[in-house]
């Protein structure tokens, strides 16, 4: 039995690599008894495997894995022990069966929206119209010990804010077209708009709140279809 699941990253375990991460499942798993399968061979692994690791430092309610069981388990039921095994920081907060022959989990996560919460009295409002305005949004990367520029423009599909909260959507670079492709993080919308505003402060937060298929007004949640909207003006573009 195949199971997708939605689960958070939080707290402490922001701090914590996706090796670790797949450690805690391990020691979840084990803890709660659940009949997990295992990959043949001298070494055998739990069938348990994850998307895109979410950055260091970084929040999540939005990542996402897949787990074979050997048998058929009750969903709410395995849910709930694994939750209670589980370290602060971790739950599954969505979970459902795979129908055999479905398409892998990383067709349904076309882009991740982030919010990126600045210090109380930021105001990102002129660097936000800047950033609307643009044609391009170029970042300085470090490559082979070179500085090089990156138009991460392509990838930014929403872009808008409140206050001191800026909240994005981004294409994953599997899903652009080959002549647009480029993976970006978060961490460089807000280089981005630091072109714009040179006394922006540091993020205080910045947080993955899902990941799923963008539309027009928003994005819309893998598994759950639930729908999530921009908090105000919008940088746009849309790849047919």
């Amino acid at each position: 039995m195949r199971v997708r699941v939605r689960y958070r990253k939080q707290g402490r375990l922001r701090f914590i690599s996706a090796i670790d991460v797949g450690r805690v499942w391990e020691r979840a798993l084990r803890r709660a008894d659940l009949p997990i399968a295992y990959s043949e061979g001298f070494s055998p692994h739990p069938k348990v495997s994850f998307t895109d690791a979410l950055p260091l430092g970084c929040d999540s309610t939005g990542e996402y894995g897949e787990l074979t069981f050997a048998v058929p388990i009750d969903l709410p039921s395995a849910v709930s022990v694994l939750n209670a095994a589980f370290p602060d920081g971790m739950d599954v907060l969505f979970a459902t069966a795979v129908e055999e022959g479905g398409p892998r989990i990383a067709k349904l996560l076309q882009a991740s929206l982030w919010d990126v919460a600045y210090p109380p009295g930021t105001s990102l409002t002129d660097a936000a119209a800047q950033a609307l305005a643009a044609e391009t949004l170029i970042v300085a990367r470090e490559r082979k010990g070179e500085t090089v520029h990156v138009d991460i423009r392509p990838a930014v599909h929403h872009l808008s804010c409140d206050g001191p909260r800026l909240r994005v959507t981004v294409h994953h670079a599997d899903h652009l077209p080959a002549d647009a492709s480029v993976a970006i993080r978060p961490t460089e919308v807000d280089a981005a708009l630091r072109g714009f505003q040179t006394e922006l402060p540091q993020p205080a937060l910045v947080s993955r709140l899902a990941q799923g298929r963008p539309e027009a007004d928003g994005l819309v949640e893998a598994l759950s279809g639930e729908r999530y909207e921009p908090l105000g003006p919008r940088l746009q573009r849309q790849f047919l």
